[in-house]
């Protein structure tokens, strides 16, 4: 049966939340850690872990990016996360880059998705970059004010 328990995207806090395409084969020694500190989580997806790391390494005061540059040092698998803020998204992939992604950017928005197909859609997409992020790097954008 399908159910929506532990569902995407998970939350980071109140303007922050996560979606994460892959495993990481270190979430239990992680969540363990991440309890030690004070994060609570309601389910046993890796994806909440990586959630709950990112709002910890938040409130210990890194930004957006600092945070995502720990990811690439603490958790270990294979995985692609966007991660989406009041100001701004955030793409990373692992080191090795085993999970497939995509983005299109223009001037009015990016977007990211495992396949093209999934983009070919978008307004103004055949303006648009369209571009494979490389492994290992984090990727950020603000949002405009207008």
């Amino acid at each position: 049966a399908v159910v929506i328990a532990g569902s995407h995207p998970f939350s980071t806090g109140a303007d922050t939340c996560l979606v994460h395409n892959g495993s990481l084969s270190n979430h239990n020694r992680l969540r363990q850690n991440l309890r030690r500190r004070g994060e609570t989580f309601q389910t046993e997806n890796d994806s909440e872990v990586a959630a709950g790391y990112l709002a910890w390494r938040m409130r210990e005061g890194d930004s957006l990016e600092g945070a995502i540059e720990g990811v690439l040092q603490d958790l270990d698998g294979f995985y692609t996360l966007a991660i989406g803020t009041g100001d701004g998204f955030a793409v990373v992939r692992d080191p090795i880059a085993c999970k497939p992604a995509v983005l299109a950017e223009t001037d009015d928005y990016v977007a990211m998705a495992s396949e093209y197909r999934a983009l070919a859609g978008l307004p103004r997409i055949q303006n648009a970059r369209l571009w494979e992020p490389e492994p290992g790097k984090v990727y950020t954008w603000g949002r405009n004010a207008g």
